[in-house]
């Protein structure tokens, strides 16, 4: 951060700074660890609605079946932690700038539309077998904490930094600005 912002300010960026990692990572865990299981007990909801379908496989076929769906499930919960885990290391930046414009990149990211859509990747694997589409509602799906940190916790956070952020932002450009001014009442130089 610029040593020319005021002290108060910087202070409170690190503050909201730390909100905002401390929230993420608490959405980060609960996607590595219920985001997965919630896929899939989706599908085996959705296929438990199919009996017939479901009669008509093997045990091993079933064996195979689940366990693809549950790789694919694991791995876009695993990349889409490591997303989330990208866009919190960029609040690392000092550049303050730069991080104002990423904000609103990573706000629009870490939403539960984005988290929804994940099941995406499981659905051409259930419906293949003709088995019904899924999604997971609400983010209560996963767990009532990850529903409370992520609709309440998070956009609170992640709002008081933003906002800190475009002040920063806003204050280091108008000093740009003055500094690349010339002084009143010089006239610049004709030297070459």
């Amino acid at each position: 951060m610029g040593v020319s912002l005021d002290p108060g300010l910087i202070r409170d960026l690190i503050e909201a700074k730390a909100a905002v990692a401390r929230h993420g990572i608490v959405l980060i865990r609960s996607i590595e660890n219920d985001l997965a299981p919630a896929i899939v007990s989706e599908a085996r909801d959705s296929m438990a609605a199919s009996p017939r379908k479901l009669s008509q496989m093997t045990e091993g076929e079933l064996d195979k079946y689940l366990l693809r769906l549950r790789k694919k499930a694991m791995r876009t919960s695993d990349d889409l932690a490591e997303l989330y885990k990208r866009l919190l290391s960029r609040l690392g930046t000092d550049n303050m700038i730069d991080l104002q414009k990423d904000l609103e990149g990573i706000g629009q990211l870490y939403s539960w539309e984005r988290i929804a859509k994940s099941v995406e990747e499981v659905n051409p694997i259930l419906t293949e077998r003709g088995f019904g589409r899924i999604d997971l509602g609400d983010p209560s799906s996963l767990s009532e904490e990850f529903a409370i940190e992520l609709q309440q916790k998070w956009p609170v956070a992640f709002g008081r930094f933003s906002k800190l952020a475009k002040e920063a932002s806003d204050e280091l450009q108008r000093e740009d600005e003055v500094a690349e001014r010339p002084p009143k009442g010089k006239k610049p130089s004709k030297r070459g």
